[in-house]
């Protein structure tokens, strides 16, 4: 009879660790169900966003296409004079860096 209290006492704890776990289990399913609505949520409005800034970039690729075919020679001039602007950039940035060598090295 000393085994009965004990059993008992093991049978209410293997009872309350039934509960525990299913509780635990119903918790971590709600919680993976929030989660994965919330990342549905976030990639629904980051493709929305995506896709309204190619449909920015596509229209703005179209107004600047029509200004390049109404003015050719205005286009040609803008972009010579950034490639001129750019490599004169480029030289005053090369030539402000520029080391002396010294000439006393000999080749041999």
């Amino acid at each position: 009879m000393a085994d009965n209290p004990i059993q008992e006492q093991m049978r209410e704890l293997q009872a309350q660790i039934r509960e525990l776990r299913e509780t635990l289990g119903l918790q971590g399913e709600r919680a993976a169900g929030q989660l994965r609505q919330r990342a549905t949520a976030a990639l629904e409005g980051a493709s929305r966003t995506a896709g309204d800034a190619a449909q920015y970039a596509r229209n703005e690729a179209a107004t600047v296409a029509g200004v390049v075919r109404e003015h050719p020679a205005a286009t040609s001039t803008a972009l010579l004079m950034a490639g001129l602007i750019g490599g004169l950039v480029g030289y005053f940035i090369a030539t402000s860096s520029h080391t002396p060598q010294r000439s006393h090295y000999r080749w041999y």
